[in-house]
């Protein structure tokens, strides 16, 4: 299964849940992320954050949404999560992919204190988890559709 988070910027957030949901999916998730207008680096902070704490780190730096667009595989599920990734339209994206939308509040990456990023991280880290959850054998579309639009309606 493919999955992209899409947030503003990609130098952050969605950078966060790329890299927890490439760890904590076992290889049976190939996680991407992107941004609506992408910055020219990932927060430093950040990456030293998640590689602190195990996740995987290589090959994390911000993508716009064209490139992917162009150039990743088809997606099975879109994830936003911020308004502005949002407001995007999805429609026309190859594979037809499920959209979810997991709007995660996070200061200014230059200005966002330790404890509201280890707030963010442990955020996404439980939702991707949850979503990430279902056994081997049962994990279909379905059945992560369901998981992603209960997260999404439980955390609003």
């Amino acid at each position: 299964m493919n999955v992209l988070f899409i947030c503003e910027d990609n130098c952050a957030l969605s950078l966060m849940a790329e890299s927890i949901l490439a760890t904590l999916g076992n290889g049976r998730f190939r996680a991407y992320s992107a941004g609506c207008t992408p910055a020219s680096g990932a927060s430093r902070r950040v990456i030293d954050f998640l590689a602190h704490h195990d996740m995987l780190t290589a090959g994390l730096y911000p993508k716009s949404l064209e490139r992917l667009r162009r150039e990743a595989p088809p997606m099975d599920f879109i994830i936003t999560l911020s308004d502005a990734a949002a407001d995007e339209n999805y429609g026309d994206w190859p594979g037809a992919p499920f959209v979810a939308h997991w709007n995660v509040q996070e200061e200014d990456d230059d200005r966002a204190s330790e404890a509201t990023q280890r707030e963010v991280f442990w955020t996404l880290w439980r939702r991707i988890k949850i979503f990430a959850s279902l056994p081997q054998g049962t994990l279909n579309r379905r059945a992560l559709e369901r998981r992603a639009v209960t997260l999404q309606a439980s955390y609003l």
